[in-house]
């Protein structure tokens, strides 16, 4: 592996091709199960983040959360904060390599300020955990979309070599971002 190389592309994608995310247009919470086979009442809030559903979309819109909130209101746990209680990743991003290390709180905040870019879109796109095992860090991510932007973020931002394998039985994408000091 070489720096800035890219394995493991999807399919319709060319190897080394910087456009190895999926489209946030390609749907793929058809067989999800923590998305409902329908849809929420308009107005629905999270009783756990106050994500609020709106025209078929949850948003972060807390006027409008605080003005549902109450008696009579629909509350439900979000697919998100569900994912999270039951610790139940749909991507798993880990960072090896001792360059890492050596640039912790600056690649941290590319991937906070990823998750920050994608929950404005997204509310349900969400880091779970971030821990260290050994000399890797493991980000574990509630969508597929989130772990392949952060690779793709790092990559860009840090090169290194980035390596992307998605599940054929679940929603899981793993994508593993390596660099070594020379």
């Amino acid at each position: 592996m070489g720096n800035g190389t890219f394995r493991g592309a999807p399919e319709g994608n060319a190897k080394g091709s910087s456009r190895n995310l999926r489209p946030r247009s390609m749907p793929n919470d058809l067989d999800d199960p923590y998305q409902p086979n329908g849809h929420y009442p308009d107005g629905t809030v999270c009783s756990s983040c106050g994500a609020v559903y709106h025209n078929q979309h949850w948003n972060l819109d807390q006027k409008r959360a605080e003005a549902l909130t109450g008696a009579g209101a629909n509350t439900v746990v979000c697919p998100g904060c569900r994912k999270i209680q039951s610790a139940d990743p749909s991507g798993i991003v880990t960072l090896s390599g001792n360059y890492w290390l050596a640039h912790e709180e600056e690649i941290l905040n590319l991937v906070r300020n990823e998750e920050g870019r994608g929950n404005g879109v997204n509310p349900l796109e969400r880091i779970m955990d971030i821990r260290r095992e050994g000399d890797t860090l493991i980000i574990e991510t509630t969508k597929e979309k989130l772990a392949q932007r952060i690779g793709h973020r790092l990559h860009s931002a840090h090169k290194g070599t980035v390596d992307y394998r998605w599940s054929d039985t679940n929603h899981l994408v793993r994508v593993y971002w390596e660099r070594t000091l020379d």
